[in-house]
């Protein structure tokens, strides 16, 4: 299995990475991709048995703190990586900025002309602000070698923007979809585009409702892994009525065709 999106370099997971990339692998997960949101992360090394593909992004909860001069160490961090994709970048109106978003909306465009200039594909977040997400997209979208929608949780009707169907546009569904209060992600996850569907984790965060979180030593940390990706795919495999281990086989070879635009 494929989780789409999560976090090694987070510093509360670091120091436990054997236990972390173990659980993984128990569970059939093999393959990811790791995003570094903050120039902390940038260069902060990870070794494992997880086939890793990395992402350099200023996520925008950061943007605030991080020091004038990232745009130049981001892209230095990326040249020194030609494998690495631009991520997590985006916007985010689930925490108020104060100046009604001006320094995300600067970030992203930075970084998306960054990842155009680059030919490199891109991992968006978008929390309770999908529509400015998308017009702030609208110039990039054909400079783009491919564009990840993490965690999408839009209303349905918002699939019939141009930009989302582009096919070098790509969905990843996330933990949200077992929670039973959710009402708009499972309609959303039920009409996805099934050939540009991906599933993650966003571990360490988003523990899903009956996941299993990280154990560190004699205590249960409330922290997500990626072994819970089983939990996401079964959830959808029955909201899609689609067989797991298809599905699992499906949303690995999307995952691949998204990465593959490295290239392209």
């Amino acid at each position: 299995m494929f989780d789409a999106h999560l976090h090694l370099r987070d510093a509360r997971i670091v120091p436990y990475h054997p236990r972390f990339v173990r659980d993984a692998l128990a569970h059939g997960v093999t393959a990811c991709i790791d995003c570094a949101v903050r120039p902390e992360e940038w260069n902060v090394e990870v070794r494992c048995a997880l086939d890793v593909t990395p992402a350099f992004g200023l996520h925008p909860w950061h943007v605030a703190t991080a020091y004038p001069d990232w745009p130049a160490f981001l892209e230095c961090a990326l040249r020194a990586d030609p494998a690495a994709l631009v991520g997590e970048i985006g916007l985010d109106a689930l925490r108020k900025p104060h100046d009604g978003g001006a320094a995300q909306r600067a970030a992203l465009r930075a970084q998306l002309a960054l990842a155009a200039r680059l030919r490199r594909p891109v991992v968006l977040h978008g929390a309770h602000a999908w529509g400015a997400l998308l017009r702030e997209l609208e110039p990039w979208a054909g400079r783009l070698p491919a564009i990840l929608l993490h965690g999408v949780a839009f209303a349905p009707d918002l699939l019939a923007h141009p930009l989302l169907r582009r096919p070098n546009v790509w969905f990843s569904v996330g933990g949200a979809l077992l929670n039973p209060a959710a009402r708009t992600l499972p309609r959303l996850a039920a009409v996805l585009p099934l050939g540009r569907l991906l599933v993650e984790t966003d571990a360490p965060d988003q523990l899903p409702i009956g996941g299993e979180p990280l154990v560190l030593g004699q205590y249960r940390a409330l922290l997500n892994t990626p072994a819970n990706l089983a939990l996401t795919l079964r959830a959808l495999a029955r909201l899609r009525g689609v067989p797991f281990a298809e599905l699992a086989a499906l949303t690995e070879a999307n995952a691949r065709a998204f990465l593959a635009a490295r290239t392209a």
